[in-house]
């Protein structure tokens, strides 16, 4: 259909969910289309990376979470996830930066060099990716490729530690950010809410999980935004 608005997918990526949140909080519906190994073809030729998220709606093309958010925004601009004031909308694209690439470095690195989370690691990435024979294969390339990333950077097992020492930190600075609120940048959520939200609601799926429960204001924030129809609606999507 002309009208019709395609997500590219994977239930187990916190950017597919923050892509996912953002359509449903602005009430846009569309339709999933499931990343699996024999899509691999079909994305690269929407998106030449290879990643996930991307929308599609009619000639437009959208890859990356953070595009899609400006898109939507631009597209249907109520209610607004961007606030049109200056120094709001720098602290929430700053924070929105901060989730997208701090936390994700750390939360990505709980999920794959933690031997706690491997099964669980596994089977929420592969499940969707490839089924059946292949599966197993998948995964093995899958953590093959993504500790060699983090080798590369000089992360192992062995840096866990360090890396929960500074989750801890950043837990506190989102605590210290929602002392006195109940979204990050007063009533209502943004950007930065739904950025942060999608990371953090990603490692609740593994070990680290923990650490939430070390900070009820964050945790409360969690499960306050969480209840939100929309966002209720797009983590069952």
């Amino acid at each position: 259909m002309r009208d019709e608005h395609l997500l590219y997918d994977l239930t187990d990526s916190p950017f597919c969910m923050k892509a996912r949140i953002c359509l449903h909080l602005k009430g846009v519906p569309y339709r999933t289309v499931t990343l699996t190994v024999g899509r691999r073809r079909e994305l690269r030729r929407l998106n030449p990376l290879g990643k996930v998220p991307v929308l599609v709606h009619g000639a437009d093309v959208i890859a990356d979470s953070s595009t899609i958010a400006r898109w939507v925004e631009d597209h249907y601009p109520d209610p607004a996830l961007i606030p049109a004031d200056p120094e709001a909308r720098a602290y929430c694209l700053l924070v929105e930066e901060w989730a997208d690439e701090a936390l994700y470095f750390i939360v990505g690195a709980f999920k794959w060099l933690n031997p706690e989370n491997r099964r669980a690691a596994l089977a929420n990435t592969v499940s969707e990716l490839a089924a059946g024979a292949l599966g197993p294969v998948v995964g093995w390339a899958v953590v093959r490729n993504v500790r060699r990333r983090y080798a590369a950077w000089g992360y192992t097992a062995a840096a866990l530690g360090g890396l929960e020492a500074r989750m801890r930190e950043n837990l506190g600075v989102l605590a210290a950010l929602l002392a006195d609120r109940p979204y990050l940048l007063g009533r209502s959520p943004t950007l930065a809410d739904v950025a942060a939200f999608a990371q953090l609601s990603w490692m609740r799926r593994y070990a680290e999980a923990r650490l939430l429960d070390e900070v009820p204001t964050v945790r409360d924030w969690l499960d306050r935004f969480a209840a939100a129809p929309p966002v209720a609606a797009a983590l069952s999507s």
